[in-house]
């Protein structure tokens, strides 16, 4: 079996700059796929830049939180949304309230097709799915998310779980818990994503190293690749002064484009005879 990676570029439509920086990676670097926010402040923006360098698939990434508005009108998702009309901040705020029972299941089902068909109304065909804060992975949702892609023929799902050396876990425990967190629900939905016939990738790169990339830390990985589909998360983009106010958990941003169109990445992923691939 061949190594196969797909390196997916998230929170394409966040912003213009980050947008710019997505179709940089994309057209001139190692970045495979992406993955369009439809509730993102630039989506047209970025849909627009897709269609004009002749992308016409690529992945969606869906979202309940991080403040962003809903694509469905705010009377169809009420319990969604939190103060000023948008999803909670973060995603401790929206499980603190999903696990006490105050988000409906049909508002999750009803935004996530909302956000899946704004994107097919662009004319972009979908070839994976995945989330903001990997939410899609708390089994309840996973369950909502697996009817729409067999219903919307979107064959493959994001799995998320990834294993994080003894070192990384010593040095920032703050990652190792949330690592704890994700990685238990990941293990939860496995079986169910298999049972329902839904592709996904074998391993899974960019939770622990996410908005903190650096090149040694990703030469290692690389270098520690195994056979199967691994997809690597990233978040390319331009770290502008508009950045850095609005969207200040980007601000590795530049510096993942940087390595991401590096000449010495595609040598090295060359070198350990992987085959890039999209979705």
């Amino acid at each position: 079996m061949e190594k196969k990676l797909v390196i997916n570029a998230d929170d394409f439509g966040l912003a213009p700059d980050i947008n710019r920086g997505v179709i940089k990676c994309f057209k001139e670097g190692a970045v495979t796929d992406m993955s369009l926010l439809a509730a993102g402040a630039s989506f047209e923006h970025a849909a627009g830049l897709a269609r004009e360098h002749n992308i016409n698939a690529l992945g969606v990434h869906l979202a309940l939180t991080c403040s962003f508005k809903p694509v469905s009108p705010e009377k169809d998702v009420p319990t969604l949304l939190g103060t000023n009309s948008v999803f909670p901040k973060n995603y401790k705020t929206f499980l603190t309230k999903y696990f006490a029972g105050l988000v409906k299941g049909e508002e999750i089902s009803r935004e996530f097709a909302n956000q899946i068909a704004r994107i097919k109304k662009e004319g972009f065909k979908i070839t994976h799915v995945d989330s903001h804060q990997h939410v899609h992975m708390v089994p309840g949702i996973l369950k909502i998310l697996m009817k729409l892609a067999k219903d919307e023929n979107i064959e493959y799902v994001r799995f998320p779980f990834e294993k994080i050396g003894f070192l990384k876990k010593l040095s920032a425990p703050p990652i190792w818990a949330r690592n704890i967190l994700l990685s238990s629900m990941c293990r939860l939905s496995k079986k169910s994503l298999d049972l329902a016939g839904i592709k996904h990738n074998n391993y899974f790169i960019g939770h622990a190293s996410s908005h903190r990339l650096k090149e040694r830390e990703l030469d290692l990985i690389i270098a520690g690749l195994k056979e199967g589909l691994t997809e690597f998360a990233c978040h390319p983009g331009y770290l502008t002064g508009d950045i850095r106010k609005k969207h200040p958990s980007h601000r590795n941003s530049e510096e993942e484009l940087k390595i991401l169109c590096g000449e010495n990445f595609l040598k090295k992923i060359n070198k350990q005879s992987i085959k890039l691939a999209p979705y």
